[in-house]
């Protein structure tokens, strides 16, 4: 995974459409703010129609939703509401360290026996930096799950933690490295923070840095990441070109 496209809830069908057809390699769904309400409730049924028209296509990006996270009661109402034939793969909000990942590996693997799929065939990707823990607790990561896909850098979340105005310091260069050697270690792609439109010079940065990849707000932006990022350079141990 090089690159990943973040769609809001709020997306428009045409949005959908660009998404889908813009040539990252994988997409991830939000379904908005953690409150059990009928927006929520709607987010999930679109998420669910999206997955199934994409399954009709030929060829679409990996699909990852990001659901609630598994502190929350509402991760259950996701994760129903999202099986029958399933995700690609799901993103934790704010992974708080291995115990977050192997709870919500057991929970896809009663998803996946109840609708007959495959074990282990829900991937995981997981944001850090929503809990400044997670980035301490990240050397722990490489054993949790043979489920885990991408580590991907939530750099706006982890500054308005420790209550950061200005951007960069040396606590967010000290995640950025932590983040980038613990994928190396589990074998999976550090994605790096997705950059508003004008400012894709900060993708190279990020490839210097040693990440793998990136995330994404605009499909236009998906072409920068795949030029920055080629097939074949910068991938972590045991990943294969996207």
């Amino acid at each position: 995974m090089r690159s990943c496209l973040i769609l809001g809830s709020e997306a428009s069908d045409d949005d959908v459409a660009a998404a889908l057809d813009c040539g990252a390699d994988a997409l991830l769904l939000r379904l908005g703010p953690c409150v059990q309400d009928e927006a929520r409730r709607g987010a999930r049924a679109r998420a669910r129609a999206i997955i199934e028209e994409a399954r009709r296509k030929s060829r679409t990006p990996k699909l990852f939703v990001e659901v609630a996270p598994v502190e929350s009661e509402l991760i259950e109402a996701d994760l129903d509401a999202l099986f029958g034939l399933g995700p690609d793969g799901v993103f934790l909000p704010s992974c708080c360290g291995v115990e977050s990942l192997q709870r919500l590996s057991v929970k896809l693997a009663v998803r996946e026996a109840q609708a007959g799929l495959p074990d282990g065939v829900t991937r995981i990707g997981a944001f850090v930096g929503g809990d400044p823990a997670g980035v301490l607790a990240l050397r722990s990561l490489a054993s949790a799950t043979p489920r885990l896909a991408a580590l991907a850098f939530d750099e706006a979340a982890l500054s308005a933690s420790l209550g950061l105005t200005d951007a960069g310091g040396a606590a967010i260069e000290m995640a950025r490295a932590a983040i980038i050697l613990a994928a190396g270690s589990a074998g999976v792609p550090a994605l790096a923070p997705p950059v508003q439109i004008g400012r894709e010079g900060a993708y190279a940065a990020a490839r210097r840095d040693g990440f793998a990849g990136a995330m994404a707000l605009r499909p236009e932006q998906v072409a920068h990441i795949l030029k920055v990022f080629p097939p074949g350079e910068n991938r972590q141990k045991g990943q294969s070109p996207a």
